[in-house]
């Protein structure tokens, strides 16, 4: 369907769902589907959807994203009923989850609140390089390559299918990734081999593996699904091109500033909750102690 016809489709499925259903009640969107207590709208659908699929094709990324949403419902909803929600394999790994989306939440929220301390200037990079002019000769191999990170392993699949053919990079963050404007610029960018795959391990093990532009496998960290693609690399011994140089230091001095500031917000956390005495923790001899104690009665 052509991207004009964008506005009609809406309006044609809006009127096809309030005259098929005869308890339609008037609602802010309409309802596309019911399954497993739960209700999908029009609009939450539109607000998940890729803009770029649904210039595609409007109806068909609705119906397809309609299918994948009723079927992730009953599959939830029978879960639950079969008490898989009360395991406690499965308890564990929704409070592993829930304390990782909100530890990022929090950090993601100093961020933007201090946005304007973690900005870095041309000239604070051009500065910092002239500094250490002398650490800047490559003594290891500098890549450059892409990282996406999505929210659900379809979506990863389809980054990955899309790299394949060819999609522009841009369009694809775009599309999947959690991060877009960020993974874009990181990119653009050489990194030092032994930094590169951030604090994932296994992203730097298939970074020092892989072709130039051959992808990784899918791999899935604390939540979220990645994958990487090499695009260039520089070796050891050779000289760094400013023209790269600069926005790398930018980068990492921004990443310095953001750790900095996160660090100091999160100590300050600490600090307080133990003045009020909400901590507590045992000293290294306890632990000892705990430990073999424990080691006493597996023997």
């Amino acid at each position: 369907m052509k991207v004009n016809h964008y506005l009609s489709v809406l309006l044609l499925l809006t009127l096809l769902l309030a005259g098929c259903d005869t308890n339609f009640q008037q609602t802010d969107s309409p309802v596309l589907a019911r399954a497993g207590g739960e209700t999908l709208t029009l609009q939450m659908a539109l607000d998940e959807i890729p803009e770029s699929i649904l210039q595609q094709d409007t109806l068909q990324a609705i119906e397809h994203f309609t299918d994948q949403w009723v079927n992730s419902a009953v599959s939830v909803e029978h879960a639950e009923n079969i008490g898989l929600v009360r395991t406690p394999e499965v308890n564990r790994k929704l409070q592993r989850v829930r304390h990782q989306i909100l530890e990022q939440a929090l950090k993601d929220y100093i961020i933007d609140r201090n946005i304007n301390e973690i900005e870095v200037t041309r000239e604070e990079a051009q500065t910092y390089y002239q500094t250490h002019k002398d650490q800047f000769t490559l003594n290891e191999k500098y890549i450059r390559y892409r990282h996406i990170t999505t929210q659900t392993r379809t979506d990863a699949d389809n980054a990955n299918r899309d790299l394949m053919r060819g999609v522009e990079w841009r369009e694809i963050l775009d599309d999947y990734s959690v991060n877009p404007d960020l993974q874009f610029r990181q990119s653009q960018q050489f990194w030092p081999i032994s930094m590169a795959g951030g604090d994932i391990p296994m992203l730097n093990n298939y970074l020092n593996v892989i072709g130039l532009t051959e992808r990784s496998p899918i791999y899935f960290h604390r939540g979220q699904y990645h994958l990487v693609q090499l695009m260039e690399e520089r070796p050891a011994g050779d000289n760094p091109d400013l023209d790269w140089l600069i926005p790398q230091i930018e980068e990492w001095l921004k990443l310095e500033k953001a750790r900095r500031i996160t660090n100091s917000y999160i100590r300050n956390l600490y600090l307080e909750a133990n003045a009020n005495n909400e901590i507590d923790r045992k000293n290294v001899t306890d632990i000892e102690q705990i430990l073999s104690d424990y080691q006493l009665s597996t023997n």
